[in-house]
């Protein structure tokens, strides 16, 4: 009721009302690196995330619908506080993935759990990339199927 009339008051006068933003999709997540140049080989050899450009101090690599951007920074980024926000990838296969980023070098932690819901549990395990930004995967697997 309240919006209504303060939209009336605005059209009475002669002013558009507020519209609030519609954010829908998130476009770009930019992790700040050193260097750009050796921060793409742990995404692209290690993580396996395509490389979409690459330009000095600025690089862009496909995640399916949100790009991840690299931005360099040169003296690399300032350390960040135990609840800096991290990026979460997620992944049909959690068991494999968590496997297959131990077997390529990135030390991912152990796997634990962060939800259930639907008969299922959602398990994550965290690592960090060269630069110290944290990182996780996530996935779901059957709640029979784990045992913490």
């Amino acid at each position: 009721m309240k919006k209504a009339a303060t939209a009336r008051k605005a059209a009475a006068a002669g002013k558009p009302a507020a519209a609030k933003p519609r954010l829908s999709k998130v476009g770009y997540v930019i992790l700040y690196v050193k260097d750009v140049r050796e921060s793409i080989p742990f995404y692209r050899d290690v993580l396996g995330i395509p490389v979409r450009h690459a330009d000095g101090g600025w690089a862009e690599l496909e995640t399916a619908g949100t790009t991840l951007a690299l931005h360099g920074c040169g003296e690399g980024p300032p350390p960040l506080p135990e609840t800096a926000p991290g990026v979460v990838f997620t992944v049909d296969d959690i068991r494999a993935s968590h496997a297959a980023l131990a077997a390529a070098g990135a030390r991912p932690g152990r796997l634990h759990r962060v939800c259930a819901y639907d008969g299922k549990v959602g398990l994550s395990t965290d690592f960090k990339d060269p630069d110290g930004n944290p990182l996780s995967v996530y996935g779901m697997v059957p709640e029979g199927e784990w045992k913490e």
